[in-house]
């Protein structure tokens, strides 16, 4: 089917070619859609020139995403082709922002030999900035943490008990009368959602795609790994725990970054 009788047909025609893996199909259904998600992401543009991306490879990213895994859309109608575009536009706006923070994050720990940083950091002192912004720090990881003890009790409960109070995971489902699996759940989540308080991210919208519940599924049991390592007294290095699940590597370093940084910003705690 040509270009020209591609553009005729209506949406559920068009889906169905798609569907069948009919010719250009796909390049129709991308070009129908890609001025609706270009204004769609109208609104998402600050948080996008944050971390250096284009929201028009956003659009592109969104839409083909889409089309490759149109098998999994089990509606039929246009609206709810679009609820469900608009979702994964959604979804993919969070990923791009997570990876350039992330990326900016990483750039920020690379400091010159010869930079005054580094000559500071080799003599074991701090700059006044540097105590500064350590400061600082800990402060939005407070504020964090009370934001999650607000919207989830539970998931604030259980990374507190472990992280700052020590506990093992067995003692904390002992003492929350949950399971091993509930509370590796709970822990999972909250670090999560630090993470992503942390970085400012924007909020992930109803259903992943499947290659982004995936993901999130190898990094929950990664998570659990890391957490059963510990627990057998072993010294786990978060970056070269991270290197061994290269499928999850971005989620799992995001949700163990910030409560290993909770513990060595406490104040409490001696060096």
């Amino acid at each position: 089917m040509d270009e020209s009788s591609l553009s005729k047909l209506s949406f559920e025609e068009l889906l169905d070619q798609v569907r069948v893996g009919a010719a250009g199909a796909r390049d129709e259904l991308v070009r129908r859609y890609q001025s609706r998600v270009t204004a769609l992401l109208k609104d998402h543009r600050e948080q996008a020139a944050k971390v250096g991306a284009r929201p028009s490879d956003i659009t592109q990213e969104s839409l083909w995403k889409a089309v490759q895994h149109v098998d999994t859309f089990r509606g039929r109608s246009e609206g709810e082709w679009w609820k469900w575009l608009s979702r994964i536009v959604s979804n993919q706006v969070v990923e791009t922002y997570r990876k350039g923070n992330r990326k900016r994050r990483d750039e920020s720990k690379t400091i010159p030999l010869d930079a005054e940083e580094a000559l500071e950091v080799r003599s074991g002192e701090r700059s006044p900035s540097q105590v500064s912004a350590h400061q600082e720090e800990w402060r939005r990881l407070l504020s964090a943490f009370r934001w999650l003890e607000e919207r989830q009790p539970d998931q604030h409960e259980a990374l507190k008990l472990h992280y700052l109070e020590e506990l093992s995971v067995r003692d904390i489902a002992e003492r929350m009368g949950k399971t091993l699996k509930a509370v590796d759940g709970l822990m999972a989540r909250g670090s999560r959602a630090l993470e992503a308080y942390m970085a400012e991210e924007p909020t992930e919208e109803g259903a992943l795609s499947p290659e982004d519940a995936t993901r999130r599924n190898l990094a929950d049991a990664a998570f659990s790994k890391y957490l059963r390592r510990r627990e057998a007294g072993d010294r786990v290095e978060v970056e070269a725990f991270v290197a061994e699940h290269p499928d999850c590597a971005e989620e799992l370093r995001g949700m163990l970054h910030w409560m290993m940084r909770l513990r060595e910003l406490d104040p409490s705690r001696k060096p």
